[in-house]
């Protein structure tokens, strides 16, 4: 986890964030429709613990990891594309 928070946190800082598009992304993913601020998702992935952290193979492309953080009841879902962070998700966890 913490190789993953230090990237992820230093992407948000300098702005290198994409979004994975997705047919349910205004619902999903509240960081790409500005539900949720840059600062907030930080703020967050701060304070994340390591058992708030999990990781898997994206569903696409298996030889991609994808991170999973559920924090403060949020969900939030990300893999990283040199030089950025891809977000997949951020949104509250009741919304699975």
């Amino acid at each position: 986890m913490n190789e993953a928070k230090r990237l992820v946190l230093e992407c948000l800082k300098e702005g290198r964030i994409q979004h994975e598009h997705r047919g349910d992304i205004d619902i999903k993913n509240h960081l790409s429709t500005g539900q949720i601020s840059v600062s907030q998702v930080e703020e967050m992935l701060r304070r994340a613990l390591g058992n708030d952290h999990r990781e898997s193979k994206h569903h696409l492309d298996r030889s991609v990891v994808v991170h999973v953080v559920k924090r403060q009841n949020w969900y939030i879902k990300w893999y990283f594309l040199e030089p950025d962070s891809v977000f997949i998700s951020v949104h509250p966890e009741d919304l699975k």
